[in-house]
């Protein structure tokens, strides 16, 4: 058997084709595998952290429930148990607030006194779940779900109600229908974060499903989920688990800490292949035409560089048979070389443009221009004495819910570049989150940052914002080294004085204090 004669013009061409090949499975792999896992971890972080600000939001809207049933609770009305003037005042009730969609009275013996809309049973008792629970606890309460009165799944939020020597003599109750438009809908299932493959569900503290996107889940006991073991347990996390209909979730949960509900925000694993097969396919766009490109130039230097040594064995050859040849003249192959290392050099030059795009882009808030919190990590701060001013949009909520998010997002363009009229060129402006905007001024002590804090506020509180009246803010100021000599500590005083600026009735600039 003949030994295989190969050339070195085909072993070099195997081993160019199985580097490149390999280079770009292997390339094509790792980066698919970091991009899925990279992209759980985040969906994990950002579903604990959304699930975390829902149950604050939550509890506040429960302490707000109960702030305004006790108030009520107060009124003289209740001690006569004149249903007439009861009704009046469940009505006004109802209608002030968008909390409830129904309010009602029972005194101690569980007789239903009145109720809004009137469900023509006043005057007989209620030995529903939530009404004997109510009577039995005789303080405030919020029930598990249960079929109330009006024969239809309910929970029940209630305040007891003494008279002026302190004897119980019933309580004040209003109901959120689960089955229907109500409050905890509005707060919950809302969000445009959660629209592709993500959604949100809230348990009570025996997990039964209280909200749910699909209305027929409601009422569902799922206590055998893992994530819902964990709420029953009081614990907040993130993890990975599989629902009932066995598809594989990435969910962040926490608790209310008010009534020991739970709330999950989840995000479909179908929402991580996605962009993983899309990134796929942007390297391979990219990759395969510069790979054809680079093989063919390769093989074309091959066949020079090769063809010269053959043309040499040849003659080798010849000459060993004594068989005198004219002498080859070997080809230069240095234009060749130059003209490679041009296009290489375009090509690292383009792909360098695109890299350092893509990381001016990171750095920046795309609906403001301003830098975002993530470039604050990469920003080298060239000063040891700057000044920080933090500020809130104050009751961003409102404006959001009474003119729309488009009209929102105009709004904090709008103090967007407003900030940018009012600071200089070394001065550093950040969108920090959502309605939160932070500005450092480096080598400005605390009094001249209040100044200039001060004008920002003055200047919003005197002009038209695009919604046709001025906005207001509230303003925290810090400086470094005066309030504290670590950053850090300077955020959180700073965050706090805006928060104080809050607290006193907003439209304020407070200045970041050690104490």
């Amino acid at each position: 058997m003949k030994p295989i004669k190969l050339s070195i013009k085909l072993l070099i061409l195997l081993l160019l084709s199985f580097a490149m090949i390999g280079t770009y499975v292997g390339s094509l792999i790792s980066s698919q595998i970091v991009s899925k896992n990279t992209l759980e971890k985040n969906y994990l972080i950002e579903n604990q952290f959304y699930a975390k600000k829902l149950a604050d939001t939550t509890n506040l809207h429960f302490r707000d429930m109960f702030s305004n049933l006790s108030v009520e609770a107060r009124d003289e009305d209740y001690k006569t148990l004149d249903s007439k003037y009861i009704y009046k005042d469940l009505y006004d009730l109802l209608h002030s607030t968008t909390y409830f969609n129904s309010t009602l009275f029972v005194d101690r013996n569980g007789i239903l006194v009145a109720s809004v809309p009137d469900i023509n049973v006043e005057g007989t008792k209620v030995n529903s779940i939530g009404t004997q629970e109510a009577l039995t606890r005789k303080k405030h309460t919020v029930s598990d779900p249960y079929v109330g009165i009006n024969e239809k799944l309910v929970i029940l939020i209630s305040v007891p109600v003494f008279n002026d020597v302190g004897t119980y003599i019933g309580f004040i109750a209003g109901t959120i229908n689960l089955h229907e438009e109500n409050s905890l809908k509005a707060i919950l299932g809302q969000h445009p974060k959660h629209q592709n493959d993500s959604y949100v569900y809230v348990v009570d503290s025996k997990g039964n499903i209280i909200f749910h996107p699909n209305i027929n889940r409601i009422n569902d006991n799922v206590k055998e989920n893992e994530v819902v073991k964990e709420l029953i347990k009081r614990n907040s996390g993130s993890r990975v688990v599989i629902n009932t209909l066995g598809e594989k979730m990435l969910a962040g949960y926490a608790t209310v800490n008010s009534n020991g509900w739970g709330i999950v925000s989840q995000t479909s694993q179908k929402a991580v292949n996605k962009p993983t097969y899309e990134l796929g396919k942007q390297i391979s766009l990219y990759t395969i035409p510069f790979m054809i490109f680079v093989f063919v130039l390769t093989i074309y230097m091959l066949i020079k560089i090769v063809n010269p040594i053959r043309d040499l064995a040849i003659y080798a050859r010849q000459v060993t048979k004594n068989k005198p040849v004219p002498t080859e003249i070997i080809p230069e192959w240095y234009f060749e070389i130059r003209e490679l290392k041009r296009t290489l050099l375009i090509a690292i030059d383009f792909y360098q443009k695109k890299l350092h795009f893509a990381e001016s882009e990171s750095k920046r808030d795309h609906l403001t221009g301003l830098y975002n919190r993530r470039a604050l990590e990469k920003l080298a701060l060239n000063s040891d004495s700057y000044s920080i001013i933090l500020f809130d949009i104050d009751r961003f909520k409102l404006i959001n819910d009474q003119y729309g998010h488009l009209k929102g997002d105009e709004v904090i363009q709008y103090i967007a570049k407003l900030i940018t009229e009012v600071t200089i060129e070394t001065d550093l402006c950040f969108r920090w989150g959502g309605e939160e905007f932070l500005i450092i001024l480096p080598d400005v002590d605390l009094a001249k940052a209040l100044l200039i804090a001060e004008r920002l506020r003055k200047t919003l509180d005197t002009t038209i914002s695009p919604t046709g009246k001025p906005v207001t803010v509230s303003i925290g100021v810090g400086h470094l080294p005066e309030s504290t000599d670590n950053f850090s500590e300077l955020l959180d005083m700073t965050d706090q004085a805006l928060y104080k600026a809050k607290q006193e009735g907003r439209n304020k600039v407070i200045a970041a204090n050690k104490n």
